[in-house]
């Protein structure tokens, strides 16, 4: 009774399933990730170090959010795949020189590598019906 599947949960399941694979999963979550350690790495350190207003710091959030938004914009806007794919690359790329060296090389690697999975990542085909035997025949001229 354990073993078998009730046809309730696998309809949901492959709903979900469904959803998931028409988006760029793991070009996403790279650059999600990237952005979040952009986010992140400067509130490791120094509480006084944050303090301290500067452009070092307005400079990392003007890159680290827009890496962070692209990667939130992969996952609901799929057709914005190759635009938010070069922005997450360029981003990633400038966070060389606005954040701790691109999160100690850590960020920039993320972003770089999701960035160039969503400019590659193709929508999957649409399915097609599966025809009929009927649908090849010639109806003009049939056979006897």
């Amino acid at each position: 009774m354990l073993l078998t599947r009730h046809p309730v949960r696998r309809a949901r399941w492959s709903g979900a399933a469904a959803w998931w694979r028409t988006r760029p999963l793991g070009a996403a979550v790279l650059v999600t990730t990237a952005g979040t350690w952009l986010i992140v790495l400067p509130f490791l350190g120094t509480p006084v170090a944050l303090l301290q207003p500067g452009v070092a710091g307005s400079a990392g959030l003007g890159v680290s959010l827009p890496l962070l938004l692209s990667g939130v914009a992969l996952m609901r806007f799929p057709a914005l795949h190759a635009l938010a794919g070069l922005c997450a690359t360029v981003l990633s790329v400038l966070a060389l020189l606005t954040c701790n060296l691109g999160g100690l090389f850590l960020g920039t690697a993320l972003g770089v590598l999701g960035g160039c999975l969503a400019f590659a990542w193709a929508p999957p085909a649409p399915p097609v019906p599966p025809s009929t035997p009927e649908e090849g025949k010639n109806k003009a001229c049939p056979t006897a």
